[in-house]
């Protein structure tokens, strides 16, 4: 099953091959037929991939076919991305000065040498995929009709099956019935949020509420809409609009159209409106477009909103009420849900399957849908070893049962898109119960071109959209805060993060064969060969890593313990796209410059004192991580040539001086969570203004040296969720007076 993932890599290299980066610098070096042929046969192999996988499930030779073809894909990605690199070197170099392009041309890769070995290795690679076609042909692989690239998002309705039994919610059902009665005499449209991880019940407590003989009676007119994907002011009001007067809205796409009809049709009546399924976080999208719609001048005194979601930031930012947030079941109500779907067909409640229930039902972790799941499953099964190989399936020093579990999370594995299911199989790469942290996770998918823009979404939109997907769907069955250790500050800095159910995390490694951690490959003896991304520890297992090897193992994604130059040299493990690393000496810091694929980079907590200007060759970079390198003093000078940047961390860097002149021209910057202002020309606080994305937490320094008409448009930043200011370096500012003069200099 893990030859699934093959897609996703070759449409990959099939989108770098048209780059038009690329293409500038193939058509310079004279070999844009081979970049143009390797195109059109990962095109044609692309179409046929889908047989081939089907295929390959009872075919070995096909199976077999499908490794090469992914090794040789990986190795594509690499030769046109050393194309890519050099279009993007000449882009930095295009606004040097003529004697640091001089300099450039006596470093230590010697461009001609460069140009030589890249048009050399585009063959090599052409050739391998030839014969790969060639040999396809045996196979009589036919091109099937393409899956759409994502399901319809999820809908939902208001009907409660009546036949279903719901255990451990009239609890919840009754406080929140009760909340919503007592509303009565309030004017103003009040919004009850309705918290909980995925399948933990929301909708069906929402559905029972808007269903209660109470609420029936209180409410003149209920209205229930799945927003899912879809927080558009125009289309959310006009479905409204069509659920108060049962008829379609032959309206226009007006607002202002749209607005007349919506108090028309629900006018002083007291109304209950669910938006089931919320996952916009954006502020303004609510603040400015929908709130004055539904809860300004409609409606009758005691009118409620009720939202569903996942995230405690909807809550936040629609909330007028405290939110309800759901749990998962106590043991003794998901035992008695467990036990309802398990002993509903033949299997009888014996003594002997009750205890094994327990201990299956007790690895559901309270939610409800795996509870229904694995109930279901065991209903079916009329053998007590069946029990036990199946309650067994976790235990790690043994696979009984597993095949019995991993089929019915297969099924809904196979309706995630190909990006959602790489990006769910690299998460094998972390140990079970490891937590997650969600921005990471996104950058560590966006430095392995699991990430593709689509439509307005950018890559750390796309991630996100994924990540609330794979979230949604429970592949992620913890969504939690996880509040980052030794943070400088008094306030504890919380990061978004998730956890895998141990079930969830089976599935990944089942689905994944090129992810591992350094546990597995030392305690099960893992072959290494296949593998490319790779997790450590401890320096014990670094240094065991290391005796098992016997070359160099080029990865893509090295995430590993604190280390030296000479502990990475002696490990033998060379990652290209992603390195994580806490490094005692800055030997390691010039090393990096040899990898010029690298996208994410994380060097948080090392005791650096500055990063050389070296660094700043690392053009592909997308993520820069230093967080709590407290005896980091300066940055490159020369970060302005980095322009794919997207996320600078500086949190903790307490001895951080000045900023690298002209960040402003980092245009894809979304995270910069520290600036100090300077004094010199392009260090000053107006660098800011035209970084609209930047979001998150950012903290301003110095700003005593703030000058007159300087500007940031802090307002016009609508990610930013903190915003700390501090009058020197250390200094946080006190005077409230300077505090908003300062900040209407910045905004006004």
């Amino acid at each position: 099953m893990a030859e699934s993932l093959l897609l996703p890599v070759v449409r990959g290299v099939v989108g770098k091959a048209a780059d038009a980066l690329v293409q500038s610098i193939t058509r310079m070096w004279g070999v844009d037929k081979d970049r143009l042929k390797l195109e059109r046969h990962l095109v044609y192999v692309q179409s046929l991939l889908a047989d081939a996988e089907a295929k390959s499930e009872t075919n070995h030779a096909v199976r077999t076919w499908m490794k090469e073809l992914k090794a040789a894909a990986y190795q594509a990605d690499d030769v046109l991305d050393d194309f890519q690199y050099e279009a993007l070197r000449r882009e930095a170099l295009s606004g040097q000065s003529m004697a640091s392009k001089i300099l450039s041309n006596f470093t230590s890769k010697n461009r001609l040498v460069f140009r030589h070995k890249a048009s050399r290795d585009l063959k090599n690679v052409l050739e391998k995929i030839d014969e790969l076609v060639t040999e396809m042909t045996k196979f009589g692989l036919v091109a099937l009709p393409e899956a759409p690239p994502q399901a319809l998002p999820r809908q939902t309705h208001s009907a409660l099956d009546e036949s279903m039994e719901i255990f451990g919610r009239e609890g919840d059902k009754d406080g929140v019935v009760e909340l919503l009665l007592d509303q009565q005499d309030q004017q103003d449209v009040q919004v009850l949020p309705i918290l909980g991880m995925g399948g933990v019940g929301k909708t069906t407590l929402a559905k029972m509420v808007y269903n209660n003989d109470k609420i029936q009676k209180h409410f003149e007119l209920r209205m229930w809409h799945c927003v899912s994907e879809n927080f558009e002011a125009i289309p959310l009001v006009r479905s409204v609009i069509e659920l108060a007067t049962n008829s379609t809205c032959g309206l226009p796409d007006t607002i202002e159209l749209l607005r007349g009809k919506l108090q028309e049709a629900i006018g002083r009546k007291r109304f209950l409106l669910i938006l089931d399924d919320v996952w916009n976080e954006d502020q303004n999208k609510w603040e400015d477009d929908l709130r004055p719609l539904l809860c300004s001048s409609i409606g009758g005194s005691g009118s409620t909103i009720v939202v569903t979601s996942r995230s405690r930031q909807v809550a936040s930012i629609m909330g007028t009420l405290p939110p309800h947030e759901l749990v998962c079941l106590s043991e003794d109500d998901s035992w008695e849900l467990f036990s309802k779907k398990a002993f509903s067909k033949g299997v009888q409640e014996q003594a002997k399957f009750v205890k094994i229930g327990r201990c299956i039902s007790n690895k559901c972790k309270g939610l409800p849908l795996a509870l229904k799941t694995m109930g279901g499953l065991m209903s079916s099964k009329q053998q007590i070893e069946e029990w036990e190989a199946i309650a067994d399936c976790n235990i790690s020093d043994t696979n009984r049962g597993k095949d019995e579990v991993l089929p019915i999370l297969k099924l809904s594995y196979k309706h995630l898109s190909p990006e959602m299911k790489q990006c769910f199989a690299f998460c094998s790469l972390f140990p079970k119960d490891y937590e997650m942290e969600k921005d990471m996770l996104i950058q560590l998918w966006m430095a392995n071109g699991y990430l593709h823009e689509e439509g307005t979404m950018d890559l750390t939109q796309k991630g996100e959209y994924i990540f609330n997907e794979l979230a949604w769907r429970s592949f992620f069955q913890d969504v939690i805060l996880v509040r980052e250790p030794y943070f400088m500050h008094a306030s504890k800095q919380e990061i978004n993060g998730c956890k895998m159910h141990d079930l969830m995390h089976d599935l990944a490694k089942d689905v994944a064969n090129e992810c591992a951690n350094a546990e597995e490959l030392i305690q099960q003896n893992m072959p290494v060969n296949d593998v490319h991304h790779l997790h450590i520890r401890g320096n014990y297992q670094l240094n065991k890593i290391s005796q098992l090897l016997g070359g160099t193992m080029y990865l893509r994604t090295l995430l590993m313990p604190p280390s030296s130059y000479k502990d990475l040299m002696k490990s033998k493990l060379m990652p290209s796209r992603a390195l994580s690393i806490l490094c005692r000496d800055t030997s390691i810091v010039h090393m990096l410059t040899r990898t010029a694929h690298l996208r994410y980079l994380d060097l948080s907590y090392s005791s650096i004192v500055s990063l050389p200007n070296s660094i700043c060759m690392l053009y592909n970079l997308l993520s820069l991580r230093l967080n709590h390198c407290s005896l980091l003093q300066y940055l490159p000078e020369g970060m302005r040539t980095m322009r794919k940047l997207c996320h600078i961390y500086l949190l903790g860097c307490g001895s951080l001086e000045r900023m690298p002149p002209k960040l402003s021209v980092l245009h894809n910057l979304r995270t910069l969570t520290r600036f100090v202002v300077g004094t010199k020309d392009g260090c000053g606080i107006e660098e800011l203004e035209d970084l609209r994305q930047i979001g998150g937490r950012l903290e301003l320094y110095n700003l005593q040296e703030v000058k007159c008409g300087s500007k940031a448009n802090l307002h016009e930043k609508h990610n930013l969720n903190e915003l700390l200011l501090y009058w020197d370096h250390f200094r946080e500012a006190t005077n409230h007076e300077q505090v908003w003069n300062l900040l209407y200099l910045m905004i006004s």
